[in-house]
């Protein structure tokens, strides 16, 4: 078993996205299908696959059906974190949207200067009213009167959440992993289908999962 192999498997089963942003080296041995072949066998043996986000940007894990209870309460379980912090992380693209020049979403690859979305929040009142927001709903720095204090303790927890990897030591330019582009598709079905139901079709539920 070859070092990527095994890399891109561990990777995929501990529920990380593989993506050039966080694994450039698996994401290139995965971009072969070839071995996105190989690595699907060897997952299918113990009930699950890898797919492709829909930008093509990111691999992940999902189970290959959840007929079973007990998949199937993974799965709830794992949606439910999603919608904890789904509003949040909505209100956060639109800041990152009104506070920049470009008014594309975030996706895999794209960097994030902290002081320049720093100043835009400052020189705002309104982008100050929604950094407060999200800093309510996600739990982070709410009693702050500090913009910065706010700004670094938001961008840290989604660093933590892998939606973004730092570059440097300073921690003041991040990158967006493709962690994001699965938000999109996760959002996409719950707007296709508004919401988790428990009869919904195996097929269409796994692809999110």
């Amino acid at each position: 078993m070859s070092s990527r192999f095994e890399n891109c498997v561990e990777e995929l089963l501990s529920q990380n996205i593989i993506c050039e942003v966080t694994n450039p080296e698996g994401f290139a041995y995965l971009d072969n299908s070839g071995h996105e072949e190989s690595i699907n066998n060897f997952l299918h043996r113990i009930g699950r696959k890898v797919v492709r986000t829909r930008d093509k940007k990111g691999f992940y894990c999902v189970f290959s059906s959840i007929e079973e209870t007990k998949k199937r309460n993974a799965v709830e379980r794992h949606f439910e974190n999603v919608i904890v912090n789904l509003e949040g992380l909505i209100n956060w693209l639109r800041l990152v949207r009104n506070a920049g020049n470009e008014s594309r979403p975030i996706e895999a690859g794209m960097r994030l200067h902290e002081s320049e979305l720093l100043s835009a929040i400052e020189e705002s009142s309104s982008l100050n009213l929604q950094l407060d927001n999200i800093a309510h709903q996600f739990n982070r720095a709410q009693k702050s009167t500090e913009v910065k204090s706010k700004l670094r303790s938001i961008l840290n927890f989604l660093e933590n959440e892998k939606y973004f990897t730092s570059i440097g030591n300073t921690g003041s330019v991040y990158i967006a992993t493709a962690k994001w582009s699965l938000i999109y598709d996760q959002l996409e079905f719950i707007r296709m289908y508004d919401g988790f139901e428990e009869k919904e079709p195996v097929e269409q539920q796994t692809e999110l999962f």
